[in-house]
């Protein structure tokens, strides 16, 4: 065999000089449907032999490169059992063990002659030093001629492989020239280095093949042999051929310091929506944090049931490091509330035996920022973690119960200024946020959501608590929604509720829309007593029973009791005269007021209020102002008699010209005291 010595401290001097000045490698987040795993490709360079900057390298053979804490390297060394055709070198680590195979699936024409039947590993004097060495005769033949295949795979994808193929050269023995080795790693899109002296290239880099009869010098014609990024458990193809045979004479190639690298762990978060959205304008936000990392965080775009892809920046991880992957929801710039959609989520790790501790525990919700995360424990080189998070709207029945005040200062419930009635945000019946707020949390001041009255099916019943800025809200799935296509809430007041007057019905009914997952502003409007909108004025006029016309008296509430209806107190009365009153009724919300009763009762000997005299109701009849109206109820009490004065039912409008009702009756001061 003319062969030559291999300088090997030569070449790993270039493995040696290798920096670390790039942080542990990528976490990826997309929003894809494509196959995960081709997302974990990098394409980071690293010199020939080496790993990227700070991935982890797993090397077999006799001279490691040095290990440094930002470019860790851990080794085995390279035996053989001569004769054998595969063999396996298992890394054992507390993250998994990382386990790399050397296969031979073919080798033909083996001679034994020279340190034992091929494969076998050693130095061969001149040829090859501390390496896997395959011996072939070189039968003559008129084609190319496969000597052997070796496949290398590992349990992990992996950035890089490689290792380094000694001697692959010519030679001619007088006019005949016995071989013209050639390696050929196209089948997997490896990469090879060549001498061009003793070896040409093709184009793709991937095939050598050595010149016609030149014989290398020691160390001359090494070739390194790589293959960037890689899926677990994919065999990486190498053909030694003997291209030219025209003597028998045997050759060898050598096979050393293999190695493989991986990566630091990578995640790829997908997010994806089943259905549509809740609001129309609501995107998710993911934030990833943990360790050293800085926040990172994306938000998706798309409307409907359409998220459009969008990928983060890229993140640095350190092994055995816990990682957080938060979701929450923004509605333009505000925060909404990731409640609203129910999350399911499923993480796999494409490698195979590792012991990164995946989630497996439904995302916790925080209230207080309205988010959900889960966490990623002990993650280690070479993971490819994929999670997606699913989403489904939630329906999402909210309101507010608020004071529907107006903003007005010093509620006084007689008021009937321009501070209520030119007051558009008093009692509307609407919230005017900011100029409203929501009343504050008391206890017992509950809402329930329920089937509405009539209805029939069997839908659970939900109550919460008011908020403290007066919000509630429900979260139902489609499944607890069901057919129904309306639902009611109602306001349960607590006893002795301050803001005891209601702008809003207590009940509400809320329609379903097919398609419509949020059904916000159900609001309650409530104000307290002093704020009530229905003002009553009662005046007296005083006059000597002989009105023949309620009338025809005028009406000046600041004037005397004598002269017109007013609101001055009586003073100096004389048995047996009468007194005219007029009630009126004022509407001072901007809401009309249905099913107003007016009743008054005529003092009485016998009264609670411990009476002096017996007023007795006179003509002239009682009298609606505005043609009749309000009239008198049949059991308002009659000409002659004590008793109460009562009206039918009546209503007051918003405006002007219908917020005002008065009534006008007679009465005649008693003539006899009570003096008991």
């Amino acid at each position: 065999m003319n062969k030559h010595k291999y300088l090997f401290l030569e070449k790993y001097s270039k493995l040696n000089s290798v920096t670390s000045s790039i942080v542990f490698a990528l976490l990826t987040i997309v929003l894809i449907t494509n196959d995960a795993q081709a997302n974990f490709a990098t394409n980071e360079s690293s010199a020939v032999a080496a790993c990227p900057a700070n991935h982890k390298m797993y090397y077999i053979g006799a001279s490691p490169p040095a290990s440094t804490t930002s470019a860790p390297v851990v080794n085995l060394p390279l035996s053989w059992t001569a004769g054998n055709l595969s063999n396996t070198f298992t890394f054992a680590e507390s993250s998994g063990n990382k386990i790399f195979k050397i296969n031979f699936s073919s080798v033909v024409d083996i001679n034994s002659n020279y340190g034992g039947t091929p494969p076998f590993y050693g130095t061969l004097n001149g040829v090859t030093t501390a390496a896997l060495n395959l011996v072939h005769n070189s039968p003559v033949s008129a084609n190319s001629r496969t000597n052997h295949v070796m496949d290398v795979s590992i349990n992990r994808p992996t950035s890089k492989v490689g290792y380094k193929i000694q001697d692959v050269d010519s030679v001619t023995n007088g006019t005949l020239t016995p071989y013209i080795e050639q390696v050929d790693v196209s089948a997997n899109g490896g990469q090879l280095t060549h001498n061009s002296t003793y070896q040409t290239i093709n184009t793709n880099r991937n095939i050598v093949t050595g010149r016609r009869g030149l014989n290398c010098g020691t160390g001359d014609c090494t070739i390194d042999a790589n293959w960037n990024y890689t899926l677990a458990d994919i065999a990486l193809n190498l053909k030694h051929n003997n291209t030219v045979s025209e003597t028998n004479s045997p050759h060898a190639v050598g096979y050393s310091d293999f190695y493989f690298c991986l990566a630091p762990p990578k995640v790829i978060v997908r997010k994806t929506l089943s259905g549509t959205r809740v609001n129309a304008n609501d995107q998710f936000e993911i934030v990833v944090s943990g360790g050293s990392v800085a926040t990172n965080s994306f938000t998706t775009t798309g409307t409907g049931s359409t998220i459009t892809n969008g990928t983060s920046a890229t993140l640095s991880l350190a092994e055995s490091t816990s990682y957080t992957i938060t979701e929450r929801v923004m509605n333009g710039t505000t925060l909404g509330n990731i409640a609203n959609y129910n999350a399911t989520y499923t993480c796999s790790n494409a490698t195979t035996g590792s012991t990164t501790v995946m989630p497996t525990t439904a995302m916790s919700y925080n209230p207080t920022t309205k988010t959900r995360s889960f966490t990623l424990s002990n993650v280690t080189y070479g993971d490819e973690i994929t999670c997606t998070i699913t989403n489904s709207a939630n329906y999402v029945f909210s309101g507010t119960v608020f004071n529907d005040n107006g903003n007005v200062a010093s509620p006084n419930k007689d008021d009937v200024s321009d501070k209520y009635l030119n007051n558009v945000f008093y009692f509307n019946g609407k919230y005017d946020s900011p100029t409203e707020s929501g009343i504050p949390f008391t206890t017992g001041h509950t809402i329930t959501l329920n089937k509405c009255a009539g209805d029939s099916g069997t839908f659970s019943p939900q109550t919460v608590n008011i908020n403290s800025d007066g919000t509630y809200s429900f979260n139902l799935t489609s499944a607890q929604v069901g057919s129904y296509t309306r639902l009611c809430v109602t306001q349960n007041e607590p006893s002795n509720y301050t803001y005891s007057v209601d702008t809003i019905s207590d009940v509400r009914q809320i329609n379903i829309i097919n398609s419509q997952y949020n059904y916000p502003s159900n609001d309650f409007g409530d104000v307290i007593q002093a704020n009530a909108a229905l003002v009553l004025i009662k005046s007296q006029y005083v006059h000597d029973c002989s009105l023949n016309n309620l009338a025809t008296i005028g009406v000046n509430y600041e004037g005397s009791a004598s002269s017109a209806y007013s609101t001055k107190p009586i003073s100096n009365i004389i048995p047996g005269q009468c007194i005219a009153y007029r009630i009126e009724a004022i509407n001072r919300g901007n809401v009309s007021l249905a099913d107003i009763v007016i009743k008054d009762t005529l003092q009485s000997k016998n009264d609670s209020n411990n009476s002096l005299i017996t007023s007795t109701l006179v003509n002239p009849i009682p009298i609606g102002e505005n043609s009749g109206t309000p009239s008198f109820a049949t059991n308002s009490v009659s000409i002659g008699n004590n008793g109460p004065v009562i009206t039918n039912t009546f209503s007051l409008g918003a405006t002007t010209a219908t917020r005002r009702q008065a009534i006008r009756f007679n009465t005649k001061y008693g003539t006899t005291a009570n003096t008991q």
